[in-house]
């Protein structure tokens, strides 16, 4: 009879772990289905949305003035992120600004990098300019509006922003995980009606593995959700004398002498402006030098005057000292 409930308990634990794989594959293969676009003519795969209980995308262009990036429905997994480089000319004002941005949204910094004036340049009146890199984590729902309020700290040459959706991925990973809780609670039920050690031992290495699995697949769940709450923005911040223009390709001849003409003449401006800058800071060491380069040239002249004296004076007649 125990051999017989043996067998039995090891073909349940052997069923178990097959009928649970083909669950999970199952049900990940149920939920991505309705992710599927229908092959409509005319379908426009750059605007979609998406109605509750009903995925199929839709060809109707965002009317003019909504966001490019639409509000997904609750259901949805979508995570967005940016890229933007902005110029200014008041570097600190513009990190204090950026700070109170993103205070005011909920947000917070993920990391920061910034790299100011060296003291040598600064103390012998050049210029360095700053840099700082940010990576920033702001709430989803408020994301679009954060991003169209950077050009607000200054010029933005450069800006890019891209939406990701894990739906499918999501789903398939949450039936995984449905499915590996509910083996544990099958295998659970088992190991309390083992009655050999190789029963035992066979369930328990079966529960280490559904174990496992579920806390890999829940941390790559909540991993998932912290991205889809919070959009992640990299912003390069860098200090300038003028902001880039617009491209000279798309400038007539005549604009674009004018503005080549403009920047020479601000550009010979900062030239004499440093200039006078480091002739007043170096007065000290230039008057030392002067002083030592004077008293060089009075010794040098009178040891020459000293020699054209010795040339000049008349030799002694050897008869008048006899």
């Amino acid at each position: 009879m125990k051999s017989s409930k043996s067998l039995t308990i090891l073909a349940l634990v052997l069923v178990l772990v097959l009928s649970f794989s083909a669950c999970g594959s199952k049900g990940a293969s149920d939920n991505s289905a309705p992710m599927e676009a229908p092959q409509t003519e005319g379908y426009n795969s750059d605007y979609y949305e998406y109605d509750d209980g009903d995925y199929g995308f839709s060809s109707t262009a965002p009317s003019e003035g909504e966001s490019d990036l639409q509000q997904p429905s609750p259901n949805e997994k979508i995570i967005y992120s940016g890229y933007a480089e902005i110029e200014t000319l008041e570097f600190d004002k513009t990190l204090e600004n950026l700070e109170k941005m993103i205070l005011g949204s909920g947000g917070f910094i993920q990391s920061s990098d910034i790299r100011g004036n060296d003291f040598n340049t600064s103390y012998y009146g050049g210029k360095s300019y700053r840099t700082a890199s940010y990576s920033i984590r702001i709430p989803a729902d408020k994301f679009t509006a954060f991003t169209e309020g950077l050009a607000e700290l200054g010029n933005i040459p450069y800006s890019s922003s891209s939406a990701e959706n894990i739906t499918m991925q999501y789903r398939d990973t949450a039936a995984k995980l449905e499915a590996r809780q509910t083996e544990q609670t099958r295998l659970l039920e088992l190991l309390a009606q083992a009655n050999s050690v190789e029963e035992i031992l066979l369930i328990e290495s079966r529960l280490s593995e559904v174990r496992y699995d579920i806390e890999s697949l829940t941390g790559q769940l909540k991993g998932w959700d912290d991205l889809v709450s919070y959009s992640t923005l990299e912003l390069y911040i860098s200090e300038v004398v003028l902001y880039t223009e617009g491209s000279t390709a798309t400038l007539s001849y005549g604009t674009q002498l004018k503005e080549g003409f403009i920047r020479s003449l601000k550009g010979v401006g900062r030239f004499f402006q440093n200039f006078f800058k480091l002739f007043v800071i170096s007065l000290p060491v230039l008057i030392v030098l002067a002083v030592i380069a004077v008293v060089v040239i009075v010794i040098v002249r009178s040891v020459r005057k000293k020699k054209a004296l010795k040339i000049k004076a008349p030799p002694k007649d050897k008869n008048q000292n006899s």
